[in-house]
């Protein structure tokens, strides 16, 4: 799927919730928080959205293929054991295809870093599953993983088969 496709489906979800969250917090309807909160709505929905629209952007402009690696931050002291575990894979990759793909790092706990990784994996868990990485290629969401280290064999099967 689409990586802005994605986003728009997750966008419209979170603007669905923030309604419902704004009716009920002023007792009035759904339909009735659009129409008197419209502008605060969309401006606040556009503000909230800016920086992981930024990042997508960035992504689908790539021409090459893209491994995206949502991991903690490195410069944090509670250290991710997954996410190190995993960055020798990633930068094994990132060596052996240094030509042909475009690795791009996010920390997690950035705004769009955590916002890309809720857009991707979607699934409602109290705690994410780092690190997050990703497959893409014009914007298209190839494959991806979560709460695992990866091998790098398995990275280069959908890396060779957007390369051929």
């Amino acid at each position: 799927m689409k990586l802005t496709q994605l986003k728009s489906n997750h966008k419209e979800k979170f603007r669905q919730k923030f309604i419902a969250a704004l009716s009920k917090a002023n007792n009035i309807t759904a339909e009735q928080a659009v129409i008197e909160y419209k502008d605060s709505i969309e401006q606040y929905i556009a503000d909230k959205y800016e920086p992981v629209e930024k990042l997508i952007d960035r992504i689908n402009a790539t021409q090459r293929p893209v491994l995206l690696n949502i991991r903690r931050d490195r410069t944090r002291d509670d250290k991710c054991k997954l996410c190190e575990g995993n960055q020798d894979n990633v930068d094994e990759i990132a060596k052996k295809y240094w030509d042909r793909i475009e690795v791009i790092e996010v920390a997690e706990d950035r705004h769009e870093g955590g916002a890309l990784y809720n857009i991707i994996f979607h699934e409602e868990e109290k705690e994410k599953k780092l690190p997050l990485t990703a497959i893409i290629h014009r914007g298209e969401l190839i494959k991806f993983w979560a709460g695992k280290s990866v091998e790098p064999v398995a990275y280069e099967i959908y890396i060779k088969r957007v390369l051929s």
